[in-house]
């Protein structure tokens, strides 16, 4: 059960971290998309690409488990748990930084963005319409 279902969530979550990175890669983008949707998808496709990867060692550790729990192999249950262990830490360690920093750029409030002063999206599109109308 706890193969079947981890599996199945491993797949469907890197089918849809690699949907969302080709939709990243693909689309268009106006200059104002860069402050907070593709932040936003690539925040989300690390997470999903995270969760895969956490299913996909739980899937590995249950199949390892039911193949040497008979044999009573504890010794290498431990050394194959501990490997199983290792890719998911390692892109933990080499992912978090970026994402933080990612993070923390594009939602909390900064230079640009403090409430007080902050001009409404409805005026900035109606300056812009007038500036590029044609005469």
């Amino acid at each position: 059960m706890t193969f079947g279902f981890s599996d199945a969530l491993s797949l469907f979550s890197s089918i849809a971290a690699a949907i969302i990175f080709m939709s990243i890669i693909t689309a268009r983008y106006k200059q104002d998309d860069f402050l907070k949707a593709l932040p936003r998808k690539f925040i989300l496709g690390v997470v999903i690409m995270f969760i895969s990867i956490t299913s996909m060692m739980v899937a590995f550790g249950t199949t390892v488990y039911q193949i040497f729990y008979e044999k009573k192999a504890y010794l290498m249950l431990g050394l194959v748990g501990v490997s199983a262990c290792l890719p998911m830490l390692l892109f933990v360690a080499s992912q978090f930084s970026l994402i933080w920093h990612l993070f923390i750029y594009s939602y909390r409030p900064g230079l640009f963005s403090k409430p007080s002063k902050r001009v409404p999206d409805q005026v900035i599109r109606k300056v812009r319409e007038k500036m590029f109308q044609s005469d």
